[in-house]
């Protein structure tokens, strides 16, 4: 705008008019830079506020074109050609001869353009620090996402590892866990050091003046930039600390409950300002203090489950001409117990029950029902002179009755002493489970199935029925649990045709060695890493 154009104030009654020249004292005295070009970039004129900001001499520059009298100022050419070509005010950032940004505005106006310059400094530290914030708390919920998915105590360190490297651009992150009873202080390697220096903190007592086991026994944090605080702190260990390779970090301590459960060290290779990092590092160790306390309550749940699930399982006899073994996996997931059982029962006249179940679930309620019903199966085998069809029977009748049951599947063999030539007989009767497979000394593989028959538990008067086999001296009799074969994304079919072409190869392998070795090639064989079911597995070699 130039003096005279535009509309005037009104009040009083009357009317006023700007005085001549009022506008360019005006735009003289703001405190913001200012500065008029000409059509062909010359500077025109220069306010003292933009003198100051751009570092020049205001006489100096005038006539001159703008990029070639003020440094750094070629960056605004492409928003000032727009704004002379559209006709409209264009706006944008650029330094203007220093250090500071500042928000540009390009005013065309009769053939010239002002330039107006606002301090940008502030708006971009407040974004800045906005955008920290932001990227601070991807970090955290990273961090909390990787944590949460944590079920052991090596998940964790690894989480802990991946945390620290590739979120914090650490060069180490460490996991040590405080175990009270023992006075101990564990770390967990994950092979980030030499190893020799890795084994020499992998179990410290608590007492031990090293910096985890000092976090872990005084709840307070340690930070260091350089080495020397380690120097002066841990003089009896700053050599091992040297021979890590590390230069700076933080140690702190893992609260859970109100109680030290252990610490995260987060070590940088080179000096680092590990104070920048401190906040992140803090957080990052209260989402890991709530692992820690997870994996070591569900280890210790998963503990006694297992001793309970292996308290529920029968020991195996000793038997004249009859080798037995058996396994018990439990699910990856779930409590580590559940309703598969296996039992090898002496009855009377040398004959040898073998029997395998399963009550549907693989958790404590699967165990409940499991131990119930296996109880029964054993109790009326024992009790019931019959055929294996008749312990069954007996077992839905049970099972009719009020109570808390589940589907149980189960298979009920039993071996009857060897005649003259040593063959023996198996009868057996199958409550819908997988059949069991036999294995003739000549490497021939049957899998003794037939018309398949309810679960246990569904009616009180289900129809059971017997069937026989002969079993020479030199058979393997294996029983097993679906978890063996049975896969989400595979037939239960196909897993058991699977399982029998490869159970006679497997047998005559080991021919000579333990039944026990068997077994782990079996699983091995079938298993993978971490099975989705229990797995039974219950084996008779006859001799």
């Amino acid at each position: 705008m130039v003096a005279g154009q535009g509309r005037g104030a009104r009040g009083g009654g009357g009317s006023g008019h700007v005085p001549e020249g009022w506008w360019q004292r005006a735009v003289a005295a703001h405190p913001d830079p200012v500065a008029v070009l000409g059509p062909g970039w010359e500077v025109l004129w220069v306010s003292d506020a933009a003198a100051t900001a751009s570092g020049v001499d205001a006489e100096a520059v005038l006539g001159l074109v703008l990029w070639d009298a003020v440094p750094g100022t070629s960056t605004s050419r492409e928003p000032l050609l727009r704004a002379a070509r559209t006709g409209l005010t264009s706006t944008w950032e650029a330094r203007i001869g220093g250090p500071r940004w500042y928000e540009l505005q390009a005013v065309p106006v009769d053939g010239l353009v002002l330039v107006i310059a606002r301090d940008a400094d502030q708006r971009r530290a407040a974004a800045a620090e906005r955008e920290a914030l932001l990227e601070r708390t991807r970090t955290l919920l990273e961090v909390s996402t990787a944590l949460a998915a944590a079920r052991t105590l090596e998940e964790v360190a690894a989480s802990v590892v991946a945390v620290a490297t590739e979120h914090l651009g650490a060069d180490y992150g460490g996991l040590s866990v405080l175990e009270p009873s023992a006075r101990r202080v564990r770390t967990i390697a994950r092979a980030q050091l030499r190893p020799e220096v890795e084994q020499a903190w992998a179990d410290l007592p608590l007492d031990h003046p090293g910096p985890a086991p000092w976090v872990c026994r005084t709840g307070n944090e340690l930070v260091f930039d350089d080495l020397r605080a380690v120097r002066s702190l841990f003089p009896d260990v700053v050599e091992r600390v040297e021979r890590s390779g590390l230069r700076s970090g933080a140690v702190v301590p893992l609260v859970a409950e109100g109680t030290v459960v252990g610490s995260l060290t987060v070590g940088w290779a080179a000096e680092h300002a590990v104070q920048a990092d401190l906040d992140v590092v803090r957080a990052f160790a209260a989402y890991t203090a709530q692992a820690v306390r997870r994996a070591v309550l569900l280890a210790d749940r998963t503990s006694a489950a297992e001793v309970l699930q292996r308290a529920l399982l029968a020991p195996l006899p000793e038997c004249t001409g009859v080798e037995l073994a058996a396994r018990y996996l439990p699910a990856a997931s779930g409590d580590h117990v559940g309703g598969d059982w296996h039992d090898a029962v002496p009855l009377d006249g040398g004959r040898l029950a073998l029997v395998v179940g399963d009550a549907a679930g693989h958790d404590v309620a699967a165990a409940a029902v499991m131990g119930r019903v296996s109880g029964s199966v054993r109790s009326f085998l024992l009790a019931v002179d019959g055929p294996p069809s008749r312990t069954l029977h007996a077992v839905d009748a049970v099972m009719s009755r009020p109570g808390q049951w589940a589907p149980t599947s189960a298979v009920v063999g039993v071996l009857s002493p060897p005649r003259p030539d040593g063959v023996r007989g198996l009868r057996w009767s199958n409550a819908g489970h997988p059949p069991a497979l036999l294995v003739l000394p000549d490497g021939r593989t049957t899998a003794l199935a037939r018309t398949p028959e309810l679960l246990l538990g569904v009616e009180e008067h289900a129809e059971r029925s017997d069937h026989v086999v002969p079993v020479p001296p030199g058979s393997v009799l294996l029983l097993h649990t679906d978890g063996l074969v049975e896969r989400r994304d595979r037939d239960l079919d196909l897993g058991l045709e699977r399982l029998r072409a490869a159970l006679g190869p497997l047998v005559a392998e080991h021919a000579g060695a333990p039944l026990e070795d068997l077994l782990d090639a079996v699983l091995a064989t079938c298993l993978p890493e971490r099975p989705e079911d229990d797995v039974v597995l219950l084996a008779a070699r006859t001799s």
